[in-house]
């Protein structure tokens, strides 16, 4: 009825299986630009995943921490079982190595020794300082601590006690680390991205003088 002259059926059939032919060439096509996607996907994953960190991003890690000298252990996390975590850029750890953490992923091994001058600075002797006690008060300060103890005295101030006399008490104000080289040993974990204001990441800042 569609045509002027009725095809023979060998004409029929051959379109027929053009039609079929065709519709199996896109089905073919179709199936194989979903599995390039899928390719393309899981390569753009895996390349996310391995992406250098940045400031800003939170990242869980262990680290071990050892005299860079002696080989003495001075803390593990991984003994004790608690991860910690940090955000990149806001001042938590030494210059150096944040450095060489930012060239780091997901999943890197590092080991760095620094320098007293690059973490809890060189030992001093101007921080040994005697501080007077009132007669009343030696009793109850030799109950409270002994030499070789390190107390708080304000909320970013500490020192250990050196000794105590008839009417002082000799601190030392250093750090507990001050003078010594350290190793730090960092498994990187896990990485959090930074919160963003117009796409363009945020990281904590403490004007100067402040405490943070």
């Amino acid at each position: 009825m569609l045509s002027s002259s009725p095809s023979p059926p060998s004409s029929t059939f051959s379109s027929s299986s053009h039609k079929n032919a065709k519709l199996h060439l896109l089905i073919k096509s179709s199936r194989r630009r979903k599995t390039t996607t899928s390719k393309s996907t899981r390569i753009h994953r895996r390349r996310q995943c391995l992406a250098a960190l940045t400031n800003g991003q939170k990242v869980a890690l262990h680290y071990k921490l050892t005299n860079g000298e002696t080989n003495e252990l001075i803390d593990d996390t991984s003994a004790r079982g608690q991860a910690v975590e940090i955000t990149l850029g806001s001042g938590e750890l030494f210059p150096k190595l944040e450095a060489q953490l930012l060239t780091c992923e997901v999943g890197s091994k590092i080991k760095l020794t620094l320098d007293p001058e690059d973490t809890y600075g060189n030992f001093d002797e101007k921080k040994i300082q005697k501080q007077p006690i009132l007669p009343e008060e030696m009793a109850q300060v030799k109950e409270q601590v002994q030499p070789g103890q390190v107390v708080q005295l304000a909320p970013n101030v500490i020192a250990k006690v050196v000794e105590i006399g008839e009417d002082s008490l000799t601190l030392d104000f250093n750090h507990p680390l001050a003078g010594l080289k350290l190793t730090f040993e960092v498994d990187v974990l896990a990485v959090k991205d930074a919160p963003t204001l117009f796409g363009t990441p945020m990281v904590k800042f403490t004007p100067p003088g402040q405490p943070r």
